[in-house]
């Protein structure tokens, strides 16, 4: 018996010894997809998680596809967390890789008034399955209202994976709904001294945040993701920019600036380079100052 003892003494010593080599105990990993939702995950979780985001913010959620290397480091995976509304419409081949089937997955477009359609320069109706998939558009992460909702969700879920946890995972919640009510307070504030309410966008990445703060999408250049606009598409922005005295494009600082600057061009158009994804890497609430601060260089 003390044979025994001795052996399972030994063999834990180890073990311990082998986690200390390298760097202690496995944290469960939190598999994202945006950067956004990586940062809201990655301050409530602290050092108590990893986090994968598998989507590069250079990259367009659009036309992403999972690698097999992404596969394999997911598949580990204590929790998964979509933005939904069809942004990871490769989610049911991540969810089919976890090595456990009881990973809890949550969509935090779930219980969200989704934007379905759009009137656009053109006068005809776009469904958002024409842009988006049939669920709408999935840009949610861009109305900082929407963000708290969804903040709340991430803390109730890492909070039932690591209950022991429970108290710094609410401290930690409670700082980044307060940033984000600041944050919220300060573009309302801002908006109100705006003398321009209406854009045309380069995609419609800003329609939440434009309902949120009675904004206006009056039109897109680029009606589907990744598709070049025709320029039969450019000659009817252009005129109704003109018609309607529209002065501003809110552009991707991702993308080629070509089809913005023909708008600004051939409208005297104000253009504004918007980071929706967080290239920068300081963060969702930095993200959302610095967009704030170029919309008001265009829209004041």
């Amino acid at each position: 018996m003390k044979r025994i003892t001795r052996i399972i003494l030994t063999s834990l010593t180890l073990l311990l010894a082998c986690c200390a080599e390298q760097g202690g105990p496995v944290k469960p990993l939190v598999v994202t997809s945006i950067a956004p939702l990586g940062d809201w995950i990655g301050r409530i979780g602290g050092s108590d998680i990893d986090v994968l985001v598998l989507i590069p913010p250079s990259s367009s959620p659009h036309t992403f596809e999972l690698s097999p290397g992404q596969l394999r480091d997911a598949s580990r995976a204590a929790l998964v967390v979509l933005n939904g509304a069809g942004l990871e419409y490769w989610s049911d081949r991540l969810i089919d890789n976890l090595r456990d089937e009881r990973t809890p997955v949550i969509t935090l477009s779930d219980g969200v008034a989704l934007l379905q359609t759009g009137e656009h320069h053109d006068g005809e109706h776009h469904d958002q399955e024409h842009m988006h998939g049939n669920a709408g558009n999935p840009h949610i992460w861009l109305d900082p209202g929407i963000a708290a909702a969804s903040v709340q969700r991430i803390s109730d879920a890492l909070t039932a994976l690591l209950p022991e946890k429970r108290d710094s995972i609410a401290a930690r919640t409670t700082a980044l709904l307060a940033d984000l009510e600041a944050l919220d307070g300060d573009i309302a504030a801002e908006v109100r001294h705006w003398r321009r309410h209406r854009f045309i966008g380069d995609h419609s990445s800003w329609l939440y945040f434009a309902r949120r703060y009675g904004l206006e999408e009056a039109g897109v250049i680029e009606s589907v993701p990744g598709r070049e606009v025709s320029a039969r598409e450019m000659t009817s922005l252009i005129e109704m920019m003109r018609r309607e005295n529209i002065a501003v494009v809110f552009a991707d600082r991702r993308k080629s600036p070509r089809a913005a600057d023909i708008l600004s061009e051939e409208t005297h158009a104000k253009v504004a380079q918007l980071d929706p994804m967080g290239t920068a890497g300081d963060g969702y609430v930095s993200m959302m100052r610095s967009n704030i601060a170029e919309m008001a260089k265009v829209m004041r």
